[in-house]
């Protein structure tokens, strides 16, 4: 780009990004500017109006987002590479008036009520079982696989990762198994079929919940597990105890005002000595949650940080036993997921339009870019109700895949 041609906003664009050593890449702007970083032969960014850019600039993540949502930003290369340019491009980072703006916005407008997480739930997670088809694995899981290596199928590492939660439960022949926001079902049939357990999984999808129990009468399980439309705030109302309590993926829809209740909630319920497995999306430190994900992906999201978490279950008598961070597990699933939804994506296209495709093409690359670099974290944590001193001394009883 000249530099005599050069309007403030690309100024101040350009100026950001020529201290990033992280890429090589070009920048193409409404008027036929051409800027180039490095070589400028990664991928290419393609502004198309003035506005685009000046959103970008104010709120980086929520400013992206909607511009390639919109197709006002066109991108030539691997998305996933922009946004780790994104990441790490630490002026573009720092946070703007604008951008707290948003986030305070959005923790206003955030109401974590039975009422509102009914509808949250529903649009992200009941957009129809014939899409979620096109691209999760056979057992229908979408949350973090469990990779031993670089040649496990994604189906693969999805049977690792219920048993791996199946081991660290140490779950016995009729033990009775609480699963609070149990998806589809694929967790609790596993564990039905290959460990003997009684089940109960509550959720507050209606699209999941018909397949889950559609599963169970496949399987012929009915008798051995239930799935019900429920709010955890209403577990006490099952007047019944677990011996053992897995939660994979849900704790970030409870928000941040929640997080204690979910809690007292989950503990009422399990017996002395039983064992809570939580299974959670979080942070190192508390932070805000990303605006564009928060406004158009997970709305009433809110991801915890581990200090919280262990603040939050001590409270109510239950004893921190283990942690697992399986953050490259999430990014290689995301990456598996990605790679079958643009295979199918002339499918999807017959279900959902343009603007549809680019979020979900975006929140697929961008959260496998943000977990790659470390910015997220997968925790699965493993409480016991009361302090246990009759655990075995090493992880090999996790680990060691001795399942029935």
């Amino acid at each position: 780009m000249r530099k005599q041609g050069k309007n403030a906003l690309q100024a101040i664009f350009c100026d950001a990004l020529d201290r990033n050593d992280h890429a090589d890449f070009k920048i193409i702007f409404w008027d036929g500017r051409v800027h180039k970083v490095g070589k400028g032969d990664d991928f290419t960014v393609y502004f198309k109006t003035k506005s685009a850019l000046k959103k970008v600039l104010l709120d980086l993540p929520l400013g992206f987002g909607e511009g390639y949502m919109n197709g006002d930003i066109e991108i030539e290369g691997d998305l996933s590479q922009v946004v780790n340019v994104g990441l790490l491009s630490d002026r573009l980072q720092d946070k703007k008036p604008t951008s707290l703006l948003n986030s305070v916005a959005l923790n206003l407008l955030q109401r974590n009520n039975k009422k509102a997480d009914k509808r949250n739930i529903a649009y992200h997670y009941d957009l129809g079982n014939d899409f979620y088809k096109l691209w999760l694995d056979s057992k229908m899981l979408y949350s973090c696989a469990y990779f031993k290596d670089d040649r496990d199928s994604l189906e693969q590492a999805q049977i690792q990762k219920i048993n791996l939660c199946c081991r660290k439960l140490q779950l016995q022949p009729d033990e009775h198994l609480l699963d609070i926001g149990c998806g589809w079902g694929g967790l609790l049939i596993n564990a039905a079929k290959q460990y003997g357990i009684r089940g109960v999984g509550i959720t507050l999808s209606k699209d999941q919940l018909a397949y889950g129990r559609d599963q169970l009468k496949k399987e012929g399980l009915q008798g051995r597990v239930q799935l019900k439309y429920m709010d955890y705030r209403d577990l006490p109302l099952l007047n019944q105890t677990f011996d053992k309590v897995v939660s994979v993926g849900m704790f970030e829809h409870v928000g941040k005002a929640n997080m204690n209740r979910f809690l007292k909630n989950a503990r009422k319920v399990l017996r002395p000595d039983g064992l809570l497995l939580l299974h959670t999306i979080g942070k190192t430190l508390e932070e805000p949650t990303n605006s564009w994900i928060r406004k158009y992906i997970f709305p009433g999201c809110h991801l915890p940080d581990i200090g919280s978490i262990l603040t939050n279950t001590t409270q109510h008598g239950l004893s921190f036993i283990d942690c697992e961070n399986m953050r490259i597990h999430y990014s290689k699933t995301l990456d598996s997921w990605g790679l079958r939804f643009e295979e199918n994506e002339t499918r999807i296209r017959l279900m959902f339009d343009d603007r549809f495709i680019r979020m979900w093409r975006l929140y697929l690359a961008g959260c496998s870019a943000l977990f790659r670099l470390g910015k997220l974290h997968v925790f699965q944590f493993l409480f016991s109700a009361g302090v246990r001193n009759d655990l075995p001394l090493t992880r090999e009883w996790m680990l060691e895949d001795s399942s029935p």
